[in-house]
């Protein structure tokens, strides 16, 4: 199912993955603000989805290049203009402690966390490379630090910021390529995880040197910020944003 929900400018053209969640959701939405036309992909659409939506599971993207080359296709019949940015936002997040865990799940993390961030970049490297473009991963502070339960997930978050740095050597003189590694965002996902308790939202504020965690709004801002910062120079880096909590030693005695 694809809808349009406005009139194209054709100007400056972005694909952003995971559209319809919370951060996708501000990515998109400044990146319109910014002149961008956007081209979102999610395996839904949400009421606040904006831009293009193209419906599209990336678990299948990854395996069927007849759906990589229709994706592509579709791009280019609706935007004159090259594509500029490509945000790899989506994700597959699953959690459990029980082993081992099925294939398909663990294929499925890997599939969308970062197979896809691989294979829909290289989709679109002759545009970045002529619009002298960018590629921006979501990554995670799981990539680094971890927790128990999240094998899956973190394993995935550092294969995608080894991702980021090999695409950089692999396209160094091309494009850039950089990722951002956040901690807590405050998403509906994170609020349904702790069962919108407050007090426990509060307290994981608190674990921050900074007594916050992310908005999506800065996550958002930031990609804005390394896409147009014109430092060529400023490749292949994954950047913490962590409200500092990636500096604390929490040790068992305290």
């Amino acid at each position: 199912m694809i809808l349009f929900l406005k009139k194209w400018k054709m100007g400056k053209v972005a694909v952003v993955t995971g559209i319809s969640g919370g951060v996708g959701e501000a990515i998109g939405k400044t990146l319109i603000e910014k002149g961008f036309d956007v081209f979102g992909i999610d395996y839904k659409k949400s009421d606040k989805t904006i831009g293009y939506f193209y419906e599209m599971d990336l678990n299948e993207f990854v395996k069927n290049k007849n759906l990589q080359k229709k994706l592509f296709n579709k791009v280019k019949e609706i935007f004159n203009s090259p594509v500029e940015l490509v945000v790899n936002n989506a994700a597959f997040q699953y959690v459990s402690s029980s082993h081992p865990i099925d294939y398909e799940i663990m294929q499925r993390t890997f599939n969308v966390n970062v197979f896809a961030a691989y294979y829909l970049s290289v989709l679109f490297k002759d545009d970045l490379t002529k619009t002298k473009g960018s590629v921006i991963n979501i990554s995670s502070i799981h990539a680094k630090l971890t927790k128990k339960g999240f094998l899956a997930y973190a394993t995935s978050k550092a294969a995608l910021s080894a991702l980021t740095r090999s695409m950089s050597l692999e396209f160094g003189d091309k494009f850039r390529i950089n990722c951002i590694e956040p901690a807590a965002i405050d998403t509906k996902m994170l609020r349904e995880g702790f069962n919108f308790d407050e007090t426990k939202i509060k307290e994981l504020k608190n674990y921050h040197p900074v007594k916050k965690i992310a908005s999506v709004d800065e996550i958002a801002k930031l990609v804005y910020c390394i896409h147009s910062c014109e430092i060529p120079f400023l490749q292949g880096s994954c950047i913490d944003v962590s409200g500092g909590i990636s500096n604390v030693l929490h040790d068992p005695g305290e």
